[in-house]
């Protein structure tokens, strides 16, 4: 057992209850968005499962088996088809062109590889599908970045192995995918210090005739 990821899997939901009420509206910019077969990178403990109001169909993607066995017990009393997959998501095991939407909240600071993830995203969705996207980013201003610098490694530690410092807006950007929309705001949790944060969507592209 891995005790460090064991422990932050079942007080995941506590700690994460403390910001969950800034949260929610990000969820209903993108989760509630979601339609027909959905994929969610990093289901976590199922923080979502609420918030799919149009998914046909979910396909969870999340390999910590702690964080996994929580959400396979919440999944049950949702009325919609559901698959939880044990994979990583710079390697999900779908075929290309074939869901509808894909969704990343709060997970591409936790992958090992970012730009694999992007693109194992654009390749799993159907041209003219949507990536949705709620994330904490890099700061722009100089006391955010030595903020984010100091406490990254602790950060890391404690959340066994988030990452406070990441581009993703500009690895999204740089991606295949068309048409990215998003805003980028500082949430403020209540902590004297705002988090930078992006919500928003892209496109993959459809095929020319």
């Amino acid at each position: 057992m891995n005790l460090s990821k064991w422990f932050f899997a079942n007080w995941y939901d506590v700690l994460n209850s403390i910001v969950e009420p800034y949260v929610i509206p990000y969820r209903n910019q993108t989760t509630s968005k979601c339609e027909g077969h959905v994929v969610e990178i990093g289901g976590g403990t199922g923080a979502n499962l609420l918030f799919f109001d149009k998914a046909e169909k979910i396909t969870f993607i999340e390999p910590d088996p702690y964080m996994r066995s929580i959400l396979s017990k919440r999944i049950h009393n949702i009325k919609k088809p559901i698959d939880v997959l044990p994979n990583h998501g710079e390697n999900i095991p779908l075929k290309s062109n074939s869901v509808d939407s894909v969704l990343c909240t709060l997970v591409l600071c936790m992958v090992d590889d970012v730009e694999k993830v992007i693109s194992e995203a654009h390749r799993i969705l159907k041209p003219g599908g949507k990536l949705y996207f709620y994330e904490h980013i890099k700061a722009k201003s100089k006391s955010g970045k030595i903020f984010q610098l100091l406490l990254d490694p602790f950060w890391k530690f404690a959340t066994t192995g988030c990452h406070l410092r990441r581009n993703t807006l500009d690895v999204i950007k740089n991606s295949e995918f068309t048409n990215i929309k998003y805003n980028y705001f500082n949430l403020n949790v209540g902590i004297p210090f705002t988090i930078p944060n992006i919500s928003g969507e892209a496109i993959k592209k459809k095929e020319k005739n």
